[in-house]
């Protein structure tokens, strides 16, 4: 028998058996098997669903803890390793924000303290009779 004539005749799962040389309840166990979905994998599903939803409602941002905690104010009892795997499948990941700091400083800020050190050190010297720096350092000994 021709595997194309055999396509096109659109043979009974009896006689494509026998071609394949495998059993019909073979057949129907392997198809029972596939096409069954557990409980767990319809839960896990579920909550895949649930963690996408989330996440898009926070605008791409909340990461497994924050998602854990949501899903269990839901009343969803689930561990947070678990939803760091599910969105490991999904694709999803966290958005860190990270603080703002400076990166450059002001070079004209610089400039004022300086001055402002300059001019308390002048009015000390003045106040105190002293000139050179050295004598400051033996004045404060």
């Amino acid at each position: 028998m021709d595997v194309q004539h055999a396509l096109e005749s659109h043979p009974s799962i009896n006689g494509m058996c026998d071609y394949v040389g495998i059993s019909r309840s073979g057949y129907y166990q392997r198809e029972k098997r596939h096409n069954h979905q557990s409980p767990r994998k319809l839960r896990k599903k579920f909550i895949q669903g649930e963690i996408k939803a989330i996440w898009l409602k926070s605008l791409c941002i909340y990461g497994a803890g924050k998602i854990t905690q949501e899903l269990r104010s839901k009343g969803y009892k689930i561990a947070e390793r678990t939803v760091g795997k599910y969105m490991r499948e999904l694709g999803i990941h966290a958005v860190y924000l990270t603080p703002w700091t400076t990166t450059t400083r002001n070079s004209k800020f610089d400039k004022q303290l300086i001055n402002i050190l300059d001019e308390r050190i002048r009015l000390f010297n003045q106040y105190y009779g002293l000139v050179l720096p050295t004598d400051h350092w033996l004045g404060l000994i």
